[in-house]
């Protein structure tokens, strides 16, 4: 496959995720736009180290609940298409044509990985984690959901503290992630953790 068809390849994979996360509440949308509705994050490693872990685990210390998280199968879904649409109902915005074929899709492709949250006996939240596939060195957080009422509960904390987690033990050297400019939750969620708002100049990982 030719680098042209690879990176329209991607190109179009990339705008079927961000079409999941536009607006949804504590959530964030894909990368890889010019798109001046969003701006785009980023933090080091390094520095996720000190502040990002730091204050993440900081918090799950002191507020302990019963959460449990794990990376989701095929069989969860149905489950993570439920949360999404609920919690885009809570949002009071335009709903989304996503369906649980578009989520399979999304879920079967190998740098993509669901991880669910599930609070006693319920799955209450998912975060959706991929990797750059131009350059695995960058981990990219694609979108979170909560349900409606578990929403400013603290389960966006403990997934964001999973997915960290699970970057850091591939050896990533970047995370990155965009959020909707009049999503002032997200934003302030995001930034909290040391994100730091910057624009990504053209190179062979900024797809257009």
């Amino acid at each position: 496959m030719s680098n042209e068809d690879l990176e329209s390849k991607i190109s179009l994979f990339r705008k079927k995720v961000r079409n999941l996360f536009t607006e949804i509440q504590e959530g964030f949308s894909s990368l890889y736009t010019d798109n001046e509705d969003y701006i785009t994050l980023r933090i080091s490693v390094e520095k996720a180290e000190q502040i990002a872990e730091k204050k993440l685990k900081h918090y799950i210390n002191t507020h302990k609940i019963n959460i449990k998280i794990r990376e989701a199968k095929e069989r969860d879904i149905p489950k993570i298409n439920e949360i999404y649409h609920r919690s885009w109902k809570a949002s009071e915005l335009p709903m989304k044509e996503v369906t649980e074929e578009l989520l399979m899709e999304i879920f079967q492709d190998s740098d993509t990985h669901f991880l669910l949250a599930r609070l006693d006996s319920e799955d209450v939240g998912f975060i959706l984690i991929e990797f750059n596939k131009l350059n695995r060195e960058i981990g990219l957080i694609s979108g979170l959901g909560v349900l409606p009422r578990y929403q400013k509960g603290g389960i966006g904390k403990y997934l964001s503290l999973e997915a960290w987690k699970f970057f850091k033990d591939k050896r990533v050297k970047e995370l990155r992630c965009e959020v909707y400019k009049k999503n002032e939750m997200a934003k302030r969620f995001i930034k909290d953790l040391g994100f730091e708002e910057r624009g990504i100049p053209p190179s062979p990982y900024t797809l257009k």
